[in-house]
């Protein structure tokens, strides 16, 4: 038998020694576990979320699959790690591109069915209506009831089906201190916990007889009020009740929008293509700032890298003598590193605070002129190095440290012999053979910082403003991540998760060109170390 075919020959054996128990157990677990997923996706699917639903069947059918082919049972131990990395990593990804590809962000955050039933639920009070204020009351058998008050001092009973009732309130009984009953006629007055409970039921009920209904429209005020907006699907438009104004649905936008271009209050969520990527781009207010944060991005994380492993290195360096105390000053320099980073961040946000900062003060007690690190761009980008800087560099003393003691001692010696110097031997000998330890380091510490949202968000929120940037506010410091959040989360109570996703693809693929040419170049210094 050729080794080739052994292993298909073993996994004959295997699945014809599988006994009838072991095989039933098996399909009872698969189906277990199948029956939970289809079920938790068809109420997913239910709700709304049909992505996720999809995912679901898909990632259930992935496991049965593997469990029951005998070529793949090699990976059924596997299969919970596998739908977990699937569920919680790939999901995350495939579902961050699908929503670049549509216009999802405020008012456009549901399916066009749950736009509709929102909006539904709007009301408005008739013309000569009357509102009143409400308390909830309840008897013995769960049956409610309303106490009402009106702008003109009337206090009324009202009960579903039945016609409202005017009761003085010097009849009514018991009062509060806000004299509201407390009970009548076998109706007791809710408290705050059961009132909570109960509000989504009241909300449904109609009070009054037909002819003076009273609906809830909020926790203070009910009255006859109608809905104001109702689907008509035979235009497939909104009818705004009140004004009579139609709103077709434009599908292309995902709103539902009136002959004079005003919109409805909610739209619906529908793919738009490649809007989100063309607006990158074609927009001047976006397209602009987008560059200047794009560049300072790529700078920042250069200088961040450069200068932290040039301080890192030479702290090293310094510390590999043995003296006395050395190891006591080691400790003393890592503690930036020990301390948490936000803890850090803000310590160093106070002490450049131009007003009673230490740093700020010190520095006019001194010379007379404190730089402005929160108003100047300059300024705020040298703070936010110089804060980067403190922040890294026992990281990387740490990583040159143990780099430096595996580099052999008989090549400075060798060095020596022919007559190299301190200078000589650091370029020639010390920082080719470290770089080709800690080059992988150095493309981690240049992604981290290009993806460094902290201490951007935390030192200056990104400030200060750029001119001509109000929708989102972009500041000088701003990364291309932090970028990204104010379009999802920060844009002055507006989101647009669908813009901000295409700019996360775009900046997924920035960053993986740059490590990739990065990766090249590390290849090229290990060539370089393994040559010298």
């Amino acid at each position: 038998m050729s080794a080739a075919a052994a292993p298909m020959e073993s996994t004959r054996r295997t699945s014809s020694s599988t006994s009838p128990l072991e095989l039933g157990f098996r399909l009872l677990i698969i189906g277990l576990v199948c029956a939970i997923a289809f079920w938790l996706a068809f109420n997913i699917f239910r709700d709304g979320n049909v992505f996720l639903a999809v995912s679901l069947v898909v990632i259930a059918l992935g496991v049965t699959v593997i469990n029951l082919r005998p070529e793949l049972w090699p990976l059924r131990w596997m299969t919970p790690g596998l739908a977990a990395i699937a569920l919680l990593a790939v999901y995350p990804i495939l579902y961050t591109v699908y929503v670049a590809f549509t216009n999802y962000g405020t008012g456009h955050r549901h399916t066009k069915e749950q736009a509709i039933a929102l909006m539904g639920n709007e009301k408005f009070l008739s013309e000569g209506g009357t509102s009143y204020q409400w308390n909830a009351m309840a008897n013995a058998a769960g049956e409610f009831a309303l106490w009402l008050r009106d702008g003109q001092g009337g206090t009324f009973f009202a009960q579903p089906g039945q016609p409202l009732r005017a009761v003085p309130v010097d009849q009514a009984g018991t009062l509060n201190e806000d004299g509201i009953p407390t009970s009548f006629e076998g109706y007791n007055l809710l408290e705050r916990r059961e009132f909570a409970q109960a509000l989504r039921e009241l909300q449904t009920i109609t009070f009054g007889d037909a002819a003076n209904p009273v609906g809830i429209r909020s926790r203070s005020e009910a009255g006859a009020f109608e809905q104001r907006w109702i689907f008509d699907s035979a235009q497939n438009a909104m009818v705004n009740q009140e004004t009579g104004v139609v709103y077709p649905a434009d599908e292309s936008r995902g709103s539902f929008v009136a002959a004079d271009g005003t919109e409805a209050p909610l739209g619906y969520w529908v793919p738009i293509g490649l809007s989100n990527f063309t607006r990158i781009f074609n927009d001047i207010g976006i397209s602009g700032p987008l560059v200047r944060v794009f560049l300072w991005t790529i700078a920042f994380a250069f200088f961040s890298v450069i200068t932290s492993f040039a301080l890192g290195l030479g702290m090293a360096l310094l510390l590999d003598k043995a003296f006395p105390g050395v190891r006591i000053l080691k400790s003393l320099l890592i503690i930036p590193y020990a301390i948490p980073g936000m803890i850090s961040i803000l310590i160093w946000r106070g002490m450049l605070n131009e007003n009673v900062g230490i740093i700020s003060t010190s520095m006019q007690n001194w010379f007379g002129w404190s730089p402005p690190f929160s108003t100047d761009p300059f300024w705020a980008k040298f703070a936010i190095l110089l804060v980067n800087l403190w922040l890294s560099y026992p990281y990387f003393m740490l990583i040159c440290s143990g780099a430096l003691q595996s580099i052999p001692g008989s090549i400075y010696e060798a060095a020596d012999v022919d007559g190299a110097n301190s200078w000589t031997k650091f370029w020639k000998l010390t920082l080719p053979l470290l770089l080709v330890a800690v080059g992988p380091l150095l493309i981690a510490s240049f992604t981290y910082n290009f993806n460094n949202f902290l201490l951007i968000e935390a030192l200056f929120k990104g400030g200060p403003a750029m001119v001509g940037t109000a929708a989102p506010p972009v500041g000088h410091t701003d990364n291309l991540i932090s970028y990204t959040y104010r379009f999802a989360f920060g844009t002055g109570g507006r989101q647009d998760y669908g813009f901000a996703s295409a700019i996360a693809i775009v900046i997924f693929f920035i960053v993986g060109g740059l490590t990739l040419f990065q990766f090249r170049f590390t290849k090229r210094l290990e060539e370089m170390g393994e040559g010298g």
